[in-house]
């Protein structure tokens, strides 16, 4: 997989994010965050096919099994998304209280059930582009 697929489908869902953001629709129909990050978590599987596709033929490097390759994606979607929710936590303690914004994290269930939608979206990469890996 060449990196362009997936650097674009990022940078769509990060315009949609800020499109959201600047609209305020997450305001207003707070669960719109459920498929947002459902579509990071599958970016971001997409994202790692590409760098494992890139490092295996650049090294010619003997195929791995499906549950390395497997834990290589899902490992690379869990890192950003860990990322992403303390970004979300920094911003909710600083530039959110300053502005007066809503909050990203409403509470413990919504951060589990965000990272669960990254692993689900990183999953679903995994069987729909695994001929790449």
């Amino acid at each position: 997989m060449k990196f362009r697929y997936p650097l674009l489908v990022s940078a769509i869902i990060l315009v949609v994010q800020v499109a959201l953001i600047a609209s305020g629709l997450y305001d207003i129909v707070p669960s719109l965050d459920i498929p947002m990050h459902f579509a990071g978590g599958l970016a971001m599987g997409m994202l790692a096919i590409a760098l494992h596709y890139d490092m295996t033929d650049k090294h010619d490097l003997k195929r791995h099994p499906d549950w390395y390759r497997l834990l290589f994606v899902l490992g690379f979607v869990m890192l950003i998304g860990v990322a992403w929710e303390f970004h979300e936590y920094v911003l909710d303690n600083t530039v959110v209280i300053w502005y007066g914004w809503a909050k990203s994290q409403l509470n413990i269930a919504d951060t589990m059930l965000d990272l669960v939608l990254d692993a689900a979206g990183g999953l679903v990469a995994f069987i729909g582009f695994r001929k790449w890996l």
